[in-house]
């Protein structure tokens, strides 16, 4: 990645799910602008959109760039071809596949019966 943006790990999130067919800009942003606003921490549509539009431009510039252009104009997706979003990939599909640490508390607690199972 050439430039560093605050929310540059939100962009390459929402690339991610969206897969092979990519995104608008103006939806990126969104995505982004509903992740990072907060009440104490209040952010502008248009300063998310436009931080968002430098971020995508910068790093979709050369073949091995994190991101491309897709064929309609104004669409992004995630660069397939790249070392470094294969790497990124791995990382997101190993976040998906191993169960959380709350749901291994509930695998390992033995199920309990109901009071009343037994008059059924």
């Amino acid at each position: 990645m050439r430039e560093t943006n605050k929310y540059s790990n939100e962009i390459i999130n929402v690339l991610c799910e969206a897969g092979d067919n990519g995104l608008p800009v103006r939806k990126i942003a969104l995505h982004v602008y509903n992740t990072c606003n907060t009440l104490f921490a209040p952010v502008l549509i248009d300063d998310v959109n436009h931080s968002v539009r430098q971020w995508l431009n910068a790093n979709s510039q050369s073949y091995d760039s994190l991101v491309r252009r897709c064929d309609k104009r104004g669409y992004y997706k995630i660069n397939t071809s790249s070392q470094a979003a294969q790497q990124l990939m791995l990382q997101f599909g190993d976040k998906t596949t191993q169960p959380s640490h709350q749901e291994e508390q509930q695998n390992s607690q033995p199920e309990m019966g109901f009071l009343f199972d037994d008059i059924l």
